[in-house]
């Protein structure tokens, strides 16, 4: 695959002649550009224009003090994280149907100016972060005469390295994985582990300096905790972006910066692998909306860059690559740590929560979860009132139930694929993901590494297969009502067993089979164009609805032929309206030549039949005989 290939799939359609956003940083002098308008942005203490906060603790270890290059990195992170929280990507729409990706220049004085200035070191930073964000851009343009302080960035306390070098740094989020890393390494060696953190949300703090001290109680003085705080100053900026794509490189340069001082210097990234491939649950989905934080490219191409800073190989380890999330749940049971389950926090929408739960229940990681408790068993450790919402037996939105279909429909496809149809499937996907994983693990050539992909992709379907059964004998009650669109009543009525098209079809029907009879109670539509403006206004008035439950969908209305259309899904919507000299045969003529027009090219047709005065004797005899032609679907309304 070409590089313009990778690019095609994963920096979206959107335009590419927009001005890049300016962002100057440590006092530099902005260059001329377009708009003569940037972003300035400095961390610096008794500066005026001081609009971020980057404050570090100190790591402590005798003759161990940070080159001017890696300082430099790290301011360079913050910024990086700044500018991606204060420039927007643009609105929802935008970001769920269109390109979002911005072209970002920052212009930067820094210490090692000569290192910087070099030309791979800043193609392999911008390469980087384009890949990890799915931005159009990153350039960089760098100024010498930067000097600070060399404790200018860091504050009291610190955490003390031990003087032998034996230490191992992770970064560490407070979700299960990174909670499950931190135990396995533990258990596995004797060395001291350090536990790499970014300070947000209070909730998140709270959760992380829970779980280390958890760690501590149980493993004494081998658990260190550095917490690092890189924020924006509230009452000089305000956020207008919360993706926060960049935060892997801030978390991963703190990271690196620490294990620099030591001979053979690593960082661990402790992600299960489904989670970190991220593959796309539909189609639409394969754009930068699609996160690749922890991706194998991500983490290999950030290999190299912190090589080319240290001088040296510097290794990202990442130990849970080929494991699902129900291993993770595993890991903790094997080692007797199940009891700190509830207090990790994977969702990502904390800000939900209601009362004393910390998850909210409905978000993708909250799915998730719940699914891998079920597999491994450990469904009750893991439901101790931490969810909001109960997913099983309440109803869930249409988000959420577009995303609980998503995800049982891909874990399907992953349980019944073959090496040779899951490679067949994933072709695009696969192509660019073998050489980083051999990259990141050099025993294994790239075709074995899409073998070890494969298998964990399947495992983790069967998973998801074996905790739905688990889910449907512990809560379907035959004698009890299911909720509308909880996961039971999901599963009763199996829509991830059908096409996507055909599910919007079926919502389509619906939202028309409510809204008709009552539209046209008194006065009928006068002709079939004033039918077509009707349907519009139906479909318009129920577009977020749409949109919600089928996300990627992209309408090009219109009262032409095709009468209406929903291009993403490749279906064309065709009405008649029986009355007058339009008989039923006449309308069974009109379909029969839109099904030889439509039908050539491949397109899923809904047929839409308005027979208010029932001329149609046998609905299920006229709808049938075009079905059976094919990608076809007929519906009578009065």
């Amino acid at each position: 695959m070409t590089d313009s290939s990778l690019e095609t799939i994963f920096e979206g359609s959107g335009s590419t002649d927009s001005s890049p956003s300016v962002i100057t940083c440590n006092g530099a002098s902005q260059i001329e550009t377009p708009t003569n308008k940037a972003l300035t942005l400095d961390y610096r203490e008794g500066i005026p224009e001081k609009n971020i906060t980057i404050q570090l603790p100190r790591f402590v270890r005798q003759a161990f003090r940070l080159p001017g290059r890696v300082l430099d990195l790290l301011e360079m992170a913050g910024y990086v994280f700044a500018a991606d929280r204060l420039i927007s990507r643009g609105p929802r729409d935008a970001v769920e149907y269109h390109s979002w990706a911005r072209r970002l220049h920052f212009i930067v004085k820094v210490r090692d100016f000569d290192f910087w200035n070099n030309s791979m070191v800043q193609h392999k930073l911008a390469e980087a972060l384009v890949f990890m964000t799915g931005d159009k851009e990153y350039k960089f343009n760098f100024q010498p005469g930067h000097s600070t302080l060399p404790t200018s960035m860091f504050d009291d306390p610190g955490i003390v390295l031990p003087e032998d070098g034996n230490a191992r740094v992770m970064l560490f989020s407070g979700g299960l994985d990174s909670l499950a890393g931190a135990v396995e390494l533990l258990e596995d060696s004797k060395d001291v582990i350090c536990l790499v953190s970014h300070q947000s949300q209070p909730g998140t703090v709270k959760t992380q300096n829970g779980l280390f001290k958890a760690l501590k109680d149980a493993y004494s003085d081998r658990v260190r905790h550095y917490q690092f705080r890189c924020s924006l100053v509230s009452t000089v900026n305000k956020a207008v972006e919360e993706t926060q794509r960049t935060r892997a490189f801030l978390y991963t340069s703190i990271a690196y910066a620490i294990a620099s001082s030591q001979r053979d210097p690593r960082f661990y990234v402790h992600e299960n692998g489904v989670t970190s491939l991220n593959f796309a649950r539909r189609q639409d989905g394969i754009n930068a909306r699609t996160s690749r934080t922890t991706h194998p490219r991500t983490l290999s191409l950030l290999q190299d860059f912190f090589s080319l800073v240290h001088g040296s190989k510097v290794q990202v380890e990442t130990p849970f690559l080929f494991k699902t999330k129900s291993d993770i749940f595993r890991e903790l049971n094997v080692h007797n740590r199940e009891n700190l389950i509830p207090s990790a926090v994977s969702c990502s929408k904390t800000f939900l929560n209601r009362k004393q739960a910390s998850h909210c229940g409905g978000c993708f990681q909250c799915i998730d979860r719940r699914f891998a408790s079920y597999a491994a068993g450990l469904e009750k450790t893991d439901e101790s009132g931490i969810y909001n919402h109960e997913m099983i037996t309440e109803p869930n939105n249409a988000e959420e139930k577009t995303c609980i279909v998503d995800y049982i429909r891909q874990a399907r496809s992953f349980a019944e694929s073959t090496l040779d149809s899951f490679s067949h499937d994933h072709l695009n996907e696969l192509a660019y993901l073998g050489e980083p994983i051999s990259h990141l693990y050099p025993s294994l050539d790239e075709e074995k590494a899409i073998t070890k992909i494969w298998e964990l992709c399947n495992r983790h379907g069967l998973e998801v297969n074996n905790a739905l059964k688990r889910i449907q004998g512990q809560h379907d009650d035959p004698y009890q009502e299911r909720s509308k669109d909880s996961l039971l009543a999901i599963l009763a009525e199996q829509p991830y067993l059908k096409e996507p098209v055909l599910r919007l079809i079926e919502t389509i029907c619906d939202r028309l089979g409510k809204a008709v009879p009552t539209l046209f109670q008194h006065n009928p539509p006068a002709n079939e164009p004033d039918l077509n403006d009707k349907i519009q206004s139906i479909i318009e008035t129920n577009r977020d609805d749409y949109e919600r439950e089928h996300p990627g969908i992209r309408f090009a209305l219109a009262t032409t032929i095709p009468d209406h259309s929903f291009k993403s899904q490749n279906l064309v919507v065709e009405t008649k309206y029986i009355r007058g000299q339009t008989t039923p045969s006449k309308a069974s003529e009109g379909i029969a030549a839109d099904i030889t027009k439509y039908g050539s090219d491949g397109y899923t047709m809904l047929f839409i039949v308005y027979d208010p005065d029932r001329a149609i004797k046998d609905d299920g005899q006229f709808s049938s005989d075009f079905e059976k032609t094919g990608k076809c679907t007929v519906r009578i309304f009065r």
